[in-house]
C-alpha cells in the first residue's frame, strides 16, 4: 500500500512537472501553472492589463515570458526591443482567434490579418485613402465643420436657466463623433449628425467591443474547448452580437453605394473597393472581396473613433489639470493665429509649444498602452530573440506604457511636462521612444489622419474656451479605465468663452 502511495505521488509530481516545464531559452517569468497558466499571477498584480504586465516587467525584465493557457505571451517592454520586433518579417503575424478560425474561417481586414492578405490589403488601403486626402489639408475644411458642431453642443449644454448662469459639461457627450466623422467622409463620402441615435450606438458598440478585448487573449485562448463548448458563460456572443451591429452598419453603406456607383468616376473608398471587387471578380484567388471589404471598413471605423475620442479626451483633462500649461497654449495661439479664425494645419510649424503639449499628451496618456499583439504566425521554427526564444504561435505583446513611462527615458515620466519636447532654441524635438501609434511594420496606418485630427480640434477648442473644474467639483482623476485602450474617467468641465 505505502509502495502504491509513493508510487502515486512520484507519478502527480512528475506530471506536474511536465506540465509547468518550460521551452528551453524561453524568457524569464513566474511560475508556469498547470492549465492556466499564469492568469491568475496576471489578475492579482493589476486591475488593468498594462499594470499587471507592468508588473511583471518590473520583476523580471524587459523580456518576458508568461503563460495565458498553454499559450506562450512574450512582453517586450524596451524600446529597442520593441522596435525590432517591429522591423522583423518573421514577427509580423498576428496571432490566431476562435472567431478567426471557427466563425470567419480566415482572418480579414487589415488590422488583425497576417501574411500576403494584410501586405496586400494594407498596401491598397493606405494608398487609396492617402489619395482621398488621408492625413492631409483637404480634409481640414470637413475638421473645421465637425470642430463648429462641437461648440454648438458646448454652447447648448452650458446654457443654464440664467443669463449669467454656465453649466458643467461632460466632455465625453461632446466628442464622441466629431473624429469619425472626418474619416468616414473618406470611407463613405458622408457624415452624421452627432445627436443621430444610429450612430451613436454604434460608436457605444465599439467601446464595448474594444473593453472587452484582451490583449493576452483572454478564455478564448486560456480554455478554448470551453469557449467552444459552453460560449454563453463567455464574453463570445456578446463580441459576436456587437461586432454584427458594425458588419450591418458597412453592408448596408456598400448596398446603397452600388446603386449609385460610376466606376469610372469613385467618390470615396468604397467607390474604389467596390470597382476593384468587380474587376477581380475572374481571379478565384483574389482577396479582394465583399467580407475583406467590410472587415476592413469595421477595422478603421473602430480604430478611427476610439483612439481619436481617447486622445482629445485626455487632452481636455490635461489642460484643466495644469492650467499653466493651456495658459502657454492659448499665449502662442493668440500670437501665431489670433482669434479670428481657426488654427489651419498650415500653422502648425509656427506652434512649437502646441505641438509639444500634443507630444505630451500622447506620451502621458498611452492610449493604446500595449499596441496589438504580434505573433510568429508564419515562422518555420522558433525565433531567436536576443538571446531567447520565442516559440512559434506565441502572442508578442509590445509594452509602449512602459517606454513611455520610463524614467531612464523621461526623467519625470509621471509629469505633464511639454518642454521636454522642446530644445534650447524653443524648437520642437521628437524622440524616438515616442512611439504613441507603434513603429515598424504593423505601425498604425492612421496615424497621420488621427495627429491632425488631434491638432485640430484640440487647439480649436482651446482657442475658444478657457477650460477649467467647475466650482465645487473635484478634482478629476487621471487615472485612467479600459483596457485595449484607455480613456478618461467621465468628468465635467466649465467652458468659458474667451473674450
Amino acid at each position: 500500500m505505502l509502495f502504491e502511495l509513493i508510487l502515486l505521488a512520484a507519478t502527480i509530481l512528475l506530471l506536474l512537472k511536465l506540465l509547468m516545464a518550460k521551452p528551453d531559452k524561453f524568457p524569464p517569468g513566474p511560475t508556469k501553472w498547470p492549465l492556466v497558466g499564469n492568469i491568475f499571477q496576471l489578475k492579482r498584480w493589476g486591475p488593468l492589463p498594462h499594470l499587471s504586465l507592468g508588473e511583471a516587467a518590473r520583476q523580471y525584465g524587459d523580456v518576458v515570458g508568461l503563460y495565458s493557457g498553454y499559450t506562450p505571451v512574450i512582453l517586450i517592454s524596451s524600446l529597442d526591443g520593441i522596435k525590432e520586433v517591429s522591423s522583423r518579417d518573421e514577427l509580423a503575424g498576428r496571432p490566431t482567434s476562435l472567431v478567426q478560425t471557427k466563425i470567419d474561417k480566415g482572418d480579414y481586414g487589415v488590422i488583425m490579418s497576417s501574411g500576403e492578405r494584410w501586405k496586400e490589403q494594407r498596401r491598397f488601403t493606405l494608398r487609396h485613402l492617402r489619395d482621398l486626402g488621408f492625413g492631409k489639408r483637404s480634409l481640414e475644411g470637413i475638421a473645421h465643420e465637425e470642430l463648429e458642431v462641437v461648440f454648438e453642443e458646448v454652447e447648448k449644454l452650458s446654457r443654464g436657466e440664467k443669463a449669467d448662469q454656465k453649466n458643467p459639461v461632460c466632455v465625453h457627450d461632446i466628442l464622441g463623433t466629431a473624429g469619425i466623422n472626418v474619416l468616414w467622409h473618406i470611407i463613405s463620402g458622408q457624415r452624421y449628425s452627432h445627436s443621430d441615435p444610429y450612430l451613436n450606438k454604434l460608436m457605444d458598440n465599439v467601446k464595448k467591443l474594444i473593453s472587452i478585448s484582451d490583449p493576452s487573449g483572454g478564455v478564448s485562448v486560456v480554455f478554448p474547448i470551453f469557449t467552444t463548448l459552453f460560449p454563453f458563460w463567455t464574453n463570445l456572443p456578446t463580441f459576436l452580437e456587437l461586432r454584427r451591429s458594425l458588419h450591418q452598419f458597412i453592408k448596408d453603406e456598400i448596398v446603397g453605394h452600388r446603386k449609385t456607383i460610376d466606376s469610372e468616376n469613385p467618390r470615396d473608398f468604397l467607390d474604389i473597393y467596390i470597382a476593384e471587387i468587380d474587376k477581380q471578380s475572374i481571379n478565384p484567388a483574389t482577396y479582394f472581396k465583399e467580407k475583406q471589404l467590410v472587415q476592413t471598413c469595421v477595422d478603421l471605423f473602430m480604430a478611427g473613433s476610439d483612439t481619436t475620442f481617447n486622445s482629445l479626451t485626455f487632452s481636455v483633462l490635461y489642460m484643466i489639470l495644469y492650467p499653466e500649461v493651456q495658459c502657454k497654449v492659448q499665449e502662442e495661439l493668440d500670437r501665431v493665429v489670433g482669434r479670428d479664425r481657426l488654427p489651419s494645419l498650415e500653422d502648425r510649424p509656427n506652434l512649437p509649444y502646441v505641438e509639444a503639449t500634443l507630444h505630451e499628451v500622447l506620451r502621458l496618456s498611452s492610449v493604446a498602452p500595449l499596441a496589438l499583439p504580434h505573433s510568429p504566425l508564419y515562422a518555420e521554427k522558433d525565433i531567436e530573440f536576443q538571446g531567447y526564444v520565442i516559440p512559434k504561435n506565441s502572442r508578442v505583446i509590445l509594452n509602449l506604457y512602459a517606454v513611455h513611462h520610463n524614467p531612464e527615458i523621461w526623467g519625470d515620466p509621471h509629469n505633464f511636462r511639454p518642454e521636454r519636447f522642446l530644445d534650447e532654441d524653443g524648437k520642437v524635438t521628437k524622440p524616438e521612444a515616442l512611439i504613441p501609434f507603434g513603429t515598424g511594420k504593423r505601425a498604425c496606418l492612421g496615424e497621420a489622419l488621427a495627429r491632425n485630427n488631434l491638432y485640430l480640434f484640440f487647439t480649436g477648442l482651446v482657442q475658444r474656451y478657457s477650460m477649467r473644474i467647475p466650482d465645487g467639483h473635484p478634482i478629476p482623476s487621471d487615472d485612467p479605465e479600459g483596457g485595449l485602450t484607455l480613456v478618461p474617467k467621465a468628468f465635467k468641465v466649465d467652458f468659458q468663452t474667451r473674450v
